[in-house]
């Protein structure tokens, strides 16, 4: 038995107090580095208490065939997994595996091969097959299609995250080299397949409440007699960026859901298309009477919902919403982009039509646009609430899991807008090794990053530090090449520092010691609003809008001629090509469960001989 961190081979039952399982210590704490504990599940998390039997290949299909229930079985255990109505993926992903084995399917989603995630299964286990059944499983569920191998191919200049659906993220030392982030550094975000349009069939359709509906093909929208072109440059940031610094803040609790981004899903270019409001007011709605208060809204105008044509494997379609003032607002620039950076929307951004909605979160970005709508409520599938809503930080992970059950009290707490204060230092990179800059006397270590205000705030200032934080100097913030209106500072602020050593730092460095010191930035707002210095203060399960202080571990060393990049490249724990090197391994190739499900049957062999 592979999965279970307590569950006894010889005596098939629950033991009293969880203990490591032989393939637990393959998947998780084999890939974590040395001196490094990797976690354990909080026990509300995997119910170590209940009771596991051995059952019959026809039973697990009865229960999905006559009882409607979602089972699946994953090296040898079976799991009940109708309840995990949260699911990060869509419910819709869950019901393909029912009464299937799991490891076809994770050969494609290899995000799932974490320690954490086949920990946190135990929570649905019902019982276990035999070994032979087992196998039999194994070998009967057939192989699943990959139904992404018409999406574009990576970005080579990206850090990937997830393969499928593709997610990945730029590269911090790269980030502030350029105001405008190239379409090849800015990060990609995809919750389905990304769907492959004739931009000649491209049809876009408006409705709801107040609107005739009208559908759009992409020349009418590109008609500049009928609408306006104008440009936007905005950051977008996905709403769970850094998400990975959440991962384990609370003991037992990991972060949930996917993407694990580390910190570079963020960008900053200018998108060039027409005003939602337009679109809109060409649709019917009165807009200018009402910007001016001579006409409310109509009853029950109080969202505009966006469907993309973007879908998963079971053709559930992509869709957000943002508040009906936020869109309709003339000064909020919501528009609808064909361009980015001044040439055709990339098939990975959004081609041909993306929403963009400036300082708010990625999530509001709809691309692949199909519909826009006018509704009372929110859209409610996944990707508009059960991913993005910061929970408070005692709401336990299992109720996020369980959606359904829990939805009401899940709900109180709105989907992400707005999003908060944020800055990072780019370059030096963490583990960055560096000569000597200034002097011996007047030692300084040159950074390079960038900070945003968020929700359309621009920054009043930058401070950086050299020993984490204790003390902190003003950053130079450099000049901008646009202009933009105060409210409506959608871009990012770049900002470099030649920053002074400490004198107990800049003591060492005469002396000519090599030093170890620890990088970081805050930034604060127009609002004067700052970063919050330690994550626990914004702290929630899904890990929405992590902004505390970005450290950046450096060494400074007076002898070297010049600077080495650390061997740990970008990040400490980035996920280039889809691996995680601590505190878990995210395995790019799930064909070594092959290898695992050997050494777990000698463990077991071993285990029964004692």
């Amino acid at each position: 038995m592979a999965f279970a961190a307590s569950y006894d081979p010889t005596l098939a039952v629950r033991m009293e107090q969880p203990q490591d399982s032989p393939a637990l210590t393959i998947v998780e704490k084999g890939s974590c580095p040395p001196g490094v504990k990797c976690p354990t599940l909080d026990p509300d998390l995997t119910n170590p208490t209940k009771p596991i039997r051995i059952m019959k290949l026809k039973e697990v299909q009865r229960l999905v065939e006559s009882e409607d229930r979602l089972v699946a079985t994953f090296m040898g255990g079976v799991y009940d997994i109708t309840d995990f109505t949260g699911h990060p993926g869509g419910y819709g992903r869950l019901e393909m595996v029912a009464g299937y084995d799991l490891e076809p399917f994770w050969k494609i989603y290899t995000q799932h091969n974490r320690g954490h995630i086949l920990q946190y299964l135990q929570r649905y286990q019902i019982g276990r097959l035999s070994d032979a059944e087992a196998e039999i499983q194994r070998l009967s569920t057939p192989e699943f299609d990959n139904p992404y191998k018409n999406d574009p191919p990576p970005y080579d200049t990206l850090l990937t995250n997830t393969r499928y659906p593709y997610n990945a993220e730029g590269k911090l030392r790269n980030l502030a080299d350029s105001f405008f982030t190239p379409a090849g550094q800015h990060y990609v975000r995809n919750h389905g397949l990304v769907p492959d349009i004739n931009p000649e069939e491209y049809r876009l359709t408006v409705r709801g409440v107040g609107c005739e509906e009208k559908s759009f093909s992409l020349e009418e929208l590109m008609d500049t007699k009928r609408f306006e072109q104008i440009d936007v440059t905005t950051v977008i940031q996905c709403n769970g960026n850094r998400r990975e610094d959440y991962h384990f803040i609370n003991p037992g609790v990991p972060a949930f859901g996917p993407p694990h981004w580390v910190a570079g899903a963020i960008g900053n270019a200018t998108w060039t298309g027409i005003r939602l409001r337009d679109v809109l007011k060409d649709a019917g709605l009165p807009l200018d009477e009402i910007s001016l208060n001579k006409k409310s809204l109509p009853e029950g105008a109080e969202n505009i919902s966006f469907k993309g044509y973007d879908h998963d494997e079971v053709g559930n379609n992509y869709c957000c919403s943002i508040p009906i003032e936020k869109g309709i607002d003339p000064y909020g620039d919501v528009i609808l982009a064909f361009k980015m950076n001044g040439e055709d929307i990339p098939r990975a951004h959004g081609y041909p039509v993306r929403v963009i909605v400036p300082g708010n979160a990625g999530a509001r970005n709809c691309k692949f646009l199909e519909r826009i709508t006018v509704t009372p409520n929110p859209c409610l599938n996944a990707g508009n609430w059960k991913q993005y809503a910061v929970h408070a930080p005692d709401v336990p992970l299992f109720k996020l899991a369980e959606f359904e059950e829990h939805h009401v009290e899940l709900k109180m707490d709105p989907v992400v807008q707005d999003m908060p204060v944020q800055s990072m230092i780019c370059t030096p990179s963490a583990w960055d090794t560096l000569k000597l800059q200034g002097s011996k006397d007047h030692p300084t270590i040159r950074v390079k990053g960038f900070a945003w205000g968020g929700g359309g705030s621009g920054v009043n200032r930058v401070d950086v530090s050299t020993d984490g934080g204790q003390t902190f100097t003003r950053a130079d913030l450099l000049p901008k090449p646009i202009t933009q209106r105060r409210g409506a500072e959608w871009s990012w602020q770049l900002f470099e520092k030649d920053i002074p050593l400490t004198p107990e730092q800049a003591e060492k460095i005469k002396k000519g010691e090599k030093i170890d010191i620890m990088l970081t930035s805050k930034a604060l707002n127009t609002a004067w609003n700052s970063q919050p210095e330690h994550p626990e203060a914004n702290y929630n399960p899904h890990g929405c809008c992590v902004n505390h202080w970005y450290k950046v571990p450096v060494s400074v060393d007076p002898t070297a001629t010049s600077d080495k990049s650390g061997d740990k490249g970008d990040f400490e724990n980035k996920p280039t090509g889809g691996s995680f090197r601590a505190p878990f391994k995210n395995f790019e190739q799930p064909p070594k469960l092959d290898d695992k499900r050997k050494m777990e049957k000698q463990m077991q062999k071993e285990t029964k001989n004692q």
